[in-house]
């Protein structure tokens, strides 16, 4: 059956209107994908934000639980002198009465200013917050136990942490006979006092 020109007329209308619903549907499904696209990357950020925060809401506990396991060791470590400032008062004080509990003749001190804890090696991380302070002393001795007897009185003082780096005696030239209550020996001793700083802990 041919189509005539009148047929073809009457069919503009049907066709253009099968075109443009075609070009809407096509529209319609790219915009559909576009959108599930959108939406699935919002659900996979939205996914990957709620797994951050449950890890974090984690590590926040356990972290709670380590504070306060170690919070008495690190107060305890804050009283005795270790961790924070440097107690160079306390230090002071300390010497003066465990020169009177040990039944000293004075104790004469030189103190050096702080400097990283050189016993760590190169490159230790630990190097950047432990820190020491030398200490020379020079003092008398009627006879030589007086010297382990006034470093334990030093120790019982807690007025800090410090370790024994040297200690030489010798006996001074005198022309007089010994005494039981003179100095007859000389004693010079350096010790280090150490410190913590807890700002540099995180460095």
């Amino acid at each position: 059956m041919a189509l005539t020109i009148k047929d073809l007329a009457s069919m503009r209308l049907p066709v253009a209107i099968l075109i443009a619903t075609l070009v809407i549907a096509g529209i319609l499904v790219k915009f559909s994908s576009e959108q599930q696209k959108t939406a699935e990357k919002q659900r996979r950020a939205q996914s990957t934000a709620l797994k951050e925060a449950r890890e974090r809401y984690q590590r926040s506990g356990e972290e709670r639980e380590a504070i306060l396991r170690y919070l008495p060791a690190y107060r305890a470590l804050q009283t005795e002198g270790l961790v924070g400032a440097e107690q160079r008062i306390e230090w002071i004080e300390g010497l003066r009465s465990a020169n009177k509990q040990a039944g000293l003749f004075g104790v004469t001190y030189q103190l050096e200013a702080r400097k990283p804890f050189p016993l760590l090696g190169q490159g230790n991380p630990a190097s950047q917050f432990l820190q020491q302070s030398q200490m020379k002393l020079s003092f008398g001795l009627v006879h030589e136990g007086e010297l382990m007897r006034f470093l334990q009185m030093l120790a019982t003082q807690q007025r800090g942490t410090f370790f024994i780096r040297s200690c030489i005696i010798d006996r001074p030239a005198r022309v007089d006979t010994p005494a039981p209550r003179q100095p007859n020996l000389n004693a010079q001793c350096e010790l280090s006092w150490l410190t913590i700083d807890p700002g540099k802990t995180g460095s």
